[in-house]
This record gives structure tokens, sequence and C-alpha cells, in this order.
């Protein structure tokens, strides 16, 4: 999964960039030292359930965001037959392994609680997403929702060996955890702590019971 995904965004990012440069921008972008901006975006598969999205992760977090960095990783994708072929960029690659570098955030998160997965509280995670600028270089990422060192955050994550863990989609893996408003008055119990999700776009909502049943099931499987 990671792989092809890898592939399709570098084919989406020359091709923009190409209609880019046939564009009025063409003697500033032939400039050596001219900044260069790449419009992707990312195709995930989506979830019709908590559950499915779950069960699809490997790793579900609660924590904050403690440090930020921009990096330039390697990915390697093996190209294919089933590869997107509109431009001769993909069509020269198939069968053929191609290595690109890509801009990405890395965010180091600090796991507060853990519902799924090897992580325990204390613990530090890195999560990748696809975005952010180098030098002259700027990849701009629409899908993506930048994580905020103030908030605290669910995530549903995909980890590899090699490289920083990914959200499964950029849509319903992330969550805010807004804390609870505490009342003035000692006899009024405070409210519950509230999940939302951290893109409008999201159809699916999370609760703080179903994270709970997502614990319970992985301390008794």
């Amino acid at each position: 999964m990671k792989k092809n995904r890898a592939l399709t965004l570098l084919v989406s990012s020359i091709f923009i960039l190409s209609a880019v440069g046939c564009s009025s921008m063409t003697p500033a972008a032939s400039t050596t030292n001219a900044p260069v901006k790449i419009i992707a975006s990312e195709d995930y598969p989506s979830y019709g359930s908590v559950d499915a999205l779950s069960e699809r992760a490997n790793t579900i977090v609660k924590g904050n965001v403690i440090q930020t960095r921009v990096q330039a990783l390697d990915d390697m994708a093996q190209a294919n037959s089933s590869a997107p072929n509109d431009i001769n960029a993909a069509e020269s690659a198939v069968n053929e392994q191609v290595s690109f570098d890509k801009i990405y955030t890395i965010y180091t998160v600090q796991v507060t609680d853990s519902y799924k997965g090897r992580y325990t509280a204390g613990d530090q995670i890195e999560v990748k997403q696809l975005g952010g600028q180098l030098g002259n270089t700027e990849i701009v990422n629409d899908d993506s929702v930048k994580l905020i060192p103030t908030k605290d955050y669910v995530l549903f994550l995909e980890t590899y060996e090699d490289t920083p863990a990914s959200l499964l989609n950029t849509v319903q893996s992330l969550y805010v955890i807004k804390p609870a408003s505490k009342s003035n008055q000692p006899s009024e119990h405070s409210a519950s702590d509230v999940i939302i999700s951290a893109n409008p776009e999201n159809d699916l909502t999370l609760s703080l019971s179903e994270l709970q049943q997502i614990k319970d099931e992985q301390s008794n499987p």
C-alpha cells in the first residue's frame, strides 16, 4: 500500500509541475534559484466505520506534538502496468524501480495513552505528512491537517520499520480531544472530554467509550 501510494504522488507532482512550467510563470521557473511550488494530493482508502478504521490501523495512540521538522524522505516505488499512464514519466517507469525524494513534515508525538500497538504512555512516535518547504522547493498538500503542539490528538496510524508512521488517511484518522469544561460549583459534575474530528470532512464520529473498547480488546484478545 505504501509503495503504490508513493508512486501515485510522484506522478501527480510531476504532472502539476509540468503544467506550471507551461504557464506564464515559465521564465521565473527557469531561473536557477527561483521558488518551486508543487501542489500535491493523496489518494487513500476510506472506511465505513470506526471499527473498520481501528481494525486497519496497527497503532492507535493519544498524544501531543512536542517537535516538528521538515525533511526530504527517499521513497522507493515499484512501477507496474497498473500505475497512472497519462504522462510520459509514468509510461517510462513501467516495470522499473523509481527512486525519488518528497518533502514531508514530520511530527514527534509524545504518547499519553495507547489503545492499539506497541507504544505506551511516555513513548515518542514520529508521524509524517506530505508537504512542507526545503530551500526553494515547497510541496503544498491541501488534504492534510497541520498538527498543533497545544492540542491533544488521537491518531490512527500505520507504522513502518524504516520511516515515520502515516495516518491511515487524511480525513478519518486524526481527532482532537477537547478538555472537559470544569464547573465552578463543587456540587456539579464536570463534563467529559469531547472528541472531534480534526478534518471537517470526516463522516465518522469517535467517542471515549469506543476508544476504551478498542483498548480492552487489545488487552483481552
